[in-house]
């Protein structure tokens, strides 16, 4: 399948959706929380993309953006806005292997609840980390040397 035919077939499985390519073989597809698992289930049913290579998690200040990077004979980025107030996602456990393991990072650095995950143990964090404390959010306080580390908040 040409290039040109992976951005007109994702153009009509995303219809209504935003749908860009940024290179030969890189295509950006923005998605709802509540069209992640569609999304992700079209992406292997059609295109045969079943590898999740990463998911990347951004501060946007007003919002979190989550970036869900698939990879076959195409890379797909699927991108989901996140409420920063309620910061939520549908986990990917069960349609996207390796998803456990970046979405219990998610948790860990940014506080972002995969709903249902079913291990949210620490990844990363040491145990005695604050909890409610997320070292890669913007507004995180840093304590400098000799400063108490600040409470987390629950």
């Amino acid at each position: 399948m040409s290039q040109r035919d992976y951005l007109k077939d994702l153009g009509q499985a995303f219809a209504g959706t935003e749908v860009k390519q940024s290179s030969d073989r890189r295509f950006w597809v923005t998605v709802s929380t509540d069209d992640l698992h569609t999304a992700v289930q079209i992406l292997k049913d059609r295109f045969s993309i079943f590898h999740l290579s990463t998911i990347v998690g951004e501060d946007m200040r007003d919002s979190f953006l989550l970036s869900y990077v698939f990879s076959g004979e195409v890379v797909v980025t699927l991108t989901v806005k996140i409420n920063r107030e309620k910061p939520e996602v549908p986990s990917l456990a069960g349609l996207a292997q390796g998803s456990l393991v970046y979405e219990r990072e998610l948790h860990d650095l940014f506080g972002i609840i995969p709903v249902g995950h079913p291990d949210l143990r620490r990844q990363i964090l040491p145990e005695d980390w604050p909890e409610g404390l997320f070292p890669l959010r913007k507004d995180v306080q840093v304590p400098r040397a000799g400063q108490e580390a600040p409470k987390g908040e629950n």
